[in-house]
């Protein structure tokens, strides 16, 4: 069962762990984006097996969004096999229900990770399952930021390409 999160649900949701090497949103930032707004329950979702909590995604978006603009954790029990097939819907049943909700655009899944590990094989592991479970789940496009030893590097899975509109057609000089 895929739904997303209810107050009787905190407890489960502060004890998932990230055994992976990359950023993800921890119970300390789960409870902080709780109290200001920028995580929500309702855009918390679970996959349950047996009434147990195997599978969690975190969306995130600005104080007084009325949307998510970005999934910033997916995280699987390690213990599960496939986890990109538990990702993918995951990340469906969340855009399924923003949509519902009036959300015109799918969020992107966005995967951060220390510069300095981008080739540790943990690492290439973590964006593997959850580069096959965003394109499972319509989030095709990756586009990759490499940061340097003071920085992280990020990845985003999206649905549509980042396209700078062209500088003729912001001003006008096709007339």
């Amino acid at each position: 069962m895929f739904r997303s999160a209810c107050r009787d649900d905190d407890s489960s949701l502060l004890q998932f762990y990230c055994p992976d090497p990359i950023s993800w949103v921890d119970p300390m930032r789960f409870g902080h984006g709780l109290a200001a707004g920028t995580h929500r329950r309702d855009w918390t979702w679970l996959a349950f097996v047996d009434e147990r909590p195997v599978a969690r995604a975190v969306w995130w978006g600005p104080v007084g969004s009325v949307h998510p603009v970005e999934l910033q954790c997916l995280l699987v029990d390690p213990t599960l096999p496939h986890p990109e097939v538990w990702g993918a819907a995951l990340i469906r049943s969340g855009h399924r229900a923003f949509a519902a909700a009036g959300a015109i655009l799918a969020t992107d899944l966005v995967v951060e990770f220390d510069a300095d590990r981008g080739d540790d094989p943990a690492v290439q592991r973590a964006l593997a399952w959850r580069r096959r479970a965003a394109a499972d789940a319509g989030l095709p496009v990756v586009t990759e930021r490499a940061g340097d030893a003071e920085t992280r590097s990020r990845v985003s899975f999206s649905a549509r390409p980042l396209q700078a509109a062209s500088p003729r057609a912001l001003i006008g000089a096709n007339r």
